[in-house]
C-alpha cells in the first residue's frame, strides 16, 4: 500500500469516528469536513459547532478527552484565532487533523465543505451550496506528464536485430473466491443463521460443551454489535465505535455477558442476544 493510500485510510478513519464522537456530546449542532485544496490528503480540517458559546469549554474538553482516548494523537496543540478555538493534532501515520470549534454563526470560510450533521440548519445558510460536497474530495495529486522523448534514427548501415522471443510465462493458479462475508447475507439468511447459531449454543449448552457454548454466544455478539454500528452509520472497525454510541446500546449488550460459564448464565446472555436481534431486524424492516 501506497503512503498515499495510508493516510487517505486514516484521513477516513478519523472522519468516521469523529463523526460518532461529536454526536455523543451535548451541545454540538454542527460536524463539517472542510478544506481550501483538494490535494493536501494529508491535513484534515474539521469544523465543530454550538448553539450555545457558554458550552464551549465543556465541549471542547469532551471532545478532546474522546480524540484523546480513542484515537490516540501522538501530539496536539490549542490556539485561538478570531474567537474560534483550534486544536491540531498529529498522528503516527503522518495525519494532521485540525478541528476548529466555533459559534453556529460563525462557520470559517472554507473552499469546499461536507456536512454530516447540522441539527440547525447552520450550514446550510451560512456555506454556499456550490462549494458542497457529497463527500471527501480529496485525492493525490496526479504528476505531471513527463516529455515525450523523441527517438534518434538509427544509422542506415545498423541492421536493428529482431527482439528475442520472452519466454512464456508460468501459469498462476486461480485461487478460489473466498466464501461470501455474512453482510451480504439477505434477510432471510440472516435470520436463518442467527437462529442456526442460537441453537447451536443451545445444544452446546445442554450437552456441556461450555467453551463451544461461549465461543458461540461471542460470534452472536459480535455481529449484534456490527449490526447496531451499521444502523447508526459506522460501517467498519465496529468495536472501537461500539463504546462511542449511546449508552443505552452498551447496557443492552452487556447483558449478553455470562457472569459465569454456567448453564443458566449462558441460556441468560443468548436470550439477551436474541432480543437485541430481533429488535434490531424489526426496525430494519420498518
Amino acid at each position: 500500500m501506497s503512503d498515499t493510500n495510508e493516510i487517505m485510510q486514516a484521513r477516513a478513519d478519523v472522519t468516521k469516528k469523529i463523526n460518532v464522537m461529536v454526536r455523543k456530546i451535548d451541545g454540538i449542532t454542527t460536524f463539517l469536513l472542510a478544506g481550501n485544496d483538494e490535494y493536501t490528503p494529508d491535513e484534515a480540517y474539521y469544523v465543530v459547532a454550538i448553539a450555545d458559546s457558554a458550552e464551549r469549554d465543556k465541549v471542547l474538553a469532551d471532545l478532546n478527552f474522546l480524540i484523546r482516548e480513542f484515537l490516540r494523537p501522538s501530539e496536539g496543540h490549542k490556539s485561538e484565532e478570531n474567537g474560534r478555538i483550534l486544536v491540531k493534532y498529529l498522528f503516527d501515520s503522518g495525519l494532521k487533523a485540525q478541528v476548529t470549534l466555533c459559534s453556529e454563526n460563525d462557520l470559517p470560510e472554507c473552499a469546499w465543505w461536507v456536512q454530516y450533521l447540522d441539527k440547525n440548519g447552520a450550514a446550510e445558510r451560512a456555506c454556499p451550496a456550490e462549494k458542497k460536497k457529497p463527500s471527501d474530495p480529496t485525492k493525490e495529486k496526479p504528476e505531471e506528464p513527463a516529455p515525450e522523448e523523441i527517438p534518434e534514427e538509427p544509422p542506415l548501415a545498423q541492421e536493428i536485430p529482431e527482439p528475442e522471443p520472452e519466454p512464456a510465462a508460468a501459469a498462476v493458479p486461480v485461487p478460489e473466491p473466498a466464501p461470501q462475508p455474512e453482510k451480504n447475507l439477505s434477510e432471510k439468511e440472516l435470520w436463518d443463521y442467527f437462529y442456526g447459531k442460537v441453537n447451536n449454543a443451545k445444544h452446546a449448552i445442554q450437552g456441556g460443551s461450555v467453551i463451544y457454548a461461549c465461543e458461540t454466544i461471542g460470534e452472536l455478539r459480535s455481529l449484534i454489535i456490527r449490526m447496531i454500528c451499521e444502523a447508526n452509520g459506522v460501517t467498519e472497525d465496529y468495536l472501537h465505535c461500539i463504546d462511542l454510541l449511546p449508552e443505552t446500546y452498551r447496557n443492552a449488550i452487556f447483558r449478553t455477558y455470562p457472569s459465569r460459564p454456567e448453564s443458566a448464565n449462558m441460556i441468560s446472555a443468548l436470550a439477551a442476544e436474541l432480543r437485541i436481534f430481533e429488535n434490531l431486524m424489526k426496525r430494519s424492516a420498518r
